[in-house]
């Protein structure tokens, strides 16, 4: 697979940047990086629609004062992660972390962890969300009640939305030697893949970007898709208990422009 990561345009770049700064002025030597993935680094970002995740990788405990949304006002929603570089490095964990900031990952300094991890390669390490259906299945009712304002509630619905999507791609995704983060073309092939369920699918799609606080609409939507996804998700786990080698590499389709991020 490429490496398709890039620097995300402006203004996010400035403010990233201004963010890295700000680290390496708090953390001096025991600042390693600030690593960036998502649609910020697929060039896929839209202000006001898209959420960053972050990622610092740093030696020593975790800061609790950084408070990036000072920087950083073009997402609707800051993920941050802090890792030790060679606890990430040399895990067995984090799989799909590693293989996303390979793929479409872009960092800033002072030193480029991406340049030490492998080239990314499409098979089991790719697939994000479809492993833990059962999880946040459980857990979608409950981050929704916990939102208090309707923005919150909106983003509860947004975060759901997008894994029901992007788990009905990774059932086809290696069956078709396809990948693509970006919710138009995993919206795209997934209702290729589940006909009947094509309406719903789309309708989650346009919740994922467009998301309503509305709980009978959110539900609707879960209540279709959640018992199709649980049943890939056990067909994927009887799966794997049978394939221990990745699947051959063959010419990779991917996308990373669409209408949606």
């Amino acid at each position: 697979m490429p490496r398709i990561g890039r620097a995300p345009e402006e203004p996010l770049f400035s403010e990233l940047s201004q963010f890295a700064e700000k680290l390496k002025l708090e953390l001096g030597e025991h600042f390693h990086c600030l690593a960036v993935r998502g649609s910020a680094s697929r060039g896929t970002f839209v202000k006001g629609a898209s959420d960053i995740d972050l990622i610092v990788f740093a030696y020593g405990p975790a800061l609790q004062t950084l408070s990036p949304e000072h920087c950083i006002t073009q997402a609707t929603d800051i993920d941050l992660e802090w890792f030790e570089p060679e606890d990430f490095l040399q895990s067995s964990r984090y799989q799909w972390l590693k293989f996303s900031l390979s793929y479409s990952g872009y960092c800033f300094g002072p030193q480029n962890l991406l340049t030490e991890l492998p080239a990314p390669t499409l098979g089991s390490r790719a697939i994000a969300h479809l492993h833990r259906v059962d999880r946040w299945a459980k857990a979608w009712p409950t981050h929704l009640a916990d939102a208090k304002t309707d923005g919150e509630r909106k983003r509860a619905c947004s975060w759901l939305m997008k894994r029901i999507v992007r788990s009905l791609f990774e059932a086809e995704m290696l069956k078709r030697n396809v990948y693509s983060r970006d919710i138009y073309p995993c919206a795209e092939i997934a209702s290729e893949a589940f006909p009947s369920h094509a309406p719903m699918i789309w309708r989650a799609a346009e919740l994922a970007v467009a998301p309503t606080s509305e709980l009978s609409l959110i539900r609707e939507v879960a209540d279709c898709l959640l018992p199709e996804l649980l049943n890939l998700q056990s067909r994927l786990r009887r799966d794997m208990e049978h394939v221990h080698s990745e699947t051959p590499q063959l010419p990779l389709l991917f996308t990373t422009q669409s209408r949606f991020t």
